[in-house]
C-alpha cells in the first residue's frame, strides 16, 4: 500500500488520531472526553489502523498512546450501562458473548503485526490499556503514567493474555499482586521492574528519537523482531484461550453484573 493511500484510509478515523512521521506512524486514542476508554468502535478502528500500517511497506515503527491525562482508561463501561438501559438484558449478552471474539482479533493483531510496536504511556493506564501496552515491543513512559487493573474489583479476571505477559515483564509476584489486588504500580516503580524501558522526560526529543529508529532498515527490524518474539508468541494465545474461559463463566455471574452497573453509574455522576 502506497503512503498516499494508506493517508486517505486513516482520514476515515473517528476515534484514533493518526499522524505520519516519515517511517514512524503515531497512532494517537483520541476520547478525551472518557479519559481516551476503548468501545468497540474505537477497538475496530485500531484493528483497521494495525492493518494498514502492516500492509504499508513505508512504515517501520508505530506508537501507540494517548494524551497527557491518560493513555487509556480501559474498557468504556458507561458504554455496557446505556446499552443495557436502552435495549435490554439480552442485547447486552449477546454484547457480552463477543467480548472474546474482539479481545482475540486484538490479541493477535498485535501480536502478528510485522511492525515494531511501542507503547507511549502518559497519566492513567487502566484494564484494558495495561494489556496493550504489554503486547507491545517496547513500552515507555512519562513520570505521570500509572498502572492500574482492576481485574477483581470488577469481578472479571485478567485478559489479554496478561496473566503470561505481566509476570514475563514485572516478576511474578509484583504481576500477581497487580492482578490479584488490582494495586497502581506507578512509572518509577513500572521502571524498576522492567516493564518500562525507560522515562520520557522531554518529549519532543522521544519523538526525535522514535522517527530516527524508525529509519533503520525496516528488514532487519522485523527479523529482529520475529526472533524476539518465536519462542513465547504460542504462550500467549495459550494463555489468552485459558483466561477467555473463565472471563466466559464470570461475565454470566451476577458480581460483573453488579460491579460494572455501578462503576458506569458513579463514572456518570462524577460527569455532572
Amino acid at each position: 500500500m502506497s503512503g498516499s493511500a494508506a493517508a486517505s484510509n486513516f482520514k476515515t478515523f473517528k476515534e484514533l488520531l493518526i499522524t505520519r512521521r516519515g517511517q514512524l506512524l503515531v497512532v494517537q486514542i483520541n476520547r478525551p472526553a472518557v479519559q481516551n476508554a476503548l468501545r468497540r468502535r474505537t477497538i475496530n478502528e485500531l484493528l483497521r489502523a494495525l492493518d494498514i500500517a502492516n500492509a504499508d511497506e513505508g512504515i517501520s515503527v508505530i506508537c501507540l498512546t494517548g494524551n497527557a491525562t491518560a493513555f487509556t482508561s480501559g474498557n468504556d463501561l458507561t458504554e455496557l450501562h446505556n446499552l443495557q438501559r436502552k435495549s435490554g438484558d439480552d442485547v447486552l449478552a449477546a454484547h457480552l458473548n463477543s467480548s472474546n471474539f474482539v479481545l482475540k482479533a486484538l490479541v493477535k493483531k498485535m501480536l502478528l503485526n510485522r511492525k515494531v510496536v511501542i507503547a507511549l504511556v502518559q497519566g492513567n493506564c487502566v484494564g484494558m490499556g495495561v494489556v496493550i501496552a504489554a503486547l507491545c515491543d517496547i513500552i515507555y513512559a512519562t513520570e505521570t503514567a500509572q498502572f492500574w487493573l482492576p481485574f477483581s474489583q470488577l469481578g472479571l479476571c485478567a485478559e489479554g493474555g496478561a496473566s503470561w505477559t505481566l509476570p514475563h515483564l514485572l516478576g511474578r509476584t509484583k504481576a500477581t499482586e497487580l492482578l490479584l489486588f488490582g494495586e497502581r504500580l506507578d512509572a518509577q516503580s513500572a521502571l524498576r521492574h522492567g516493564m518500562v524501558a525507560s522515562l520520557v522526560l522531554d518529549e519532543q526529543e522521544f519523538w526525535t528519537r522514535m522517527e530516527q529508529h524508525s529509519q533503520l532498515p525496516i528488514v532487519s527490524l522485523m527479523a529482529t523482531k520475529r526472533l524476539l518474539q518465536q519462542p513465547w508468541r504460542q504462550q500467549v494465545l495459550d494463555a489468552l484461550d485459558a483466561e477467555c474461559s473463565q472471563l466466559n463463566a464470570l461475565r454470566r455471574g451476577p458480581i460483573y453484573r453488579a460491579q460494572f452497573l455501578a462503576f458506569a453509574r458513579r463514572s456518570k455522576l462524577s460527569k455532572l
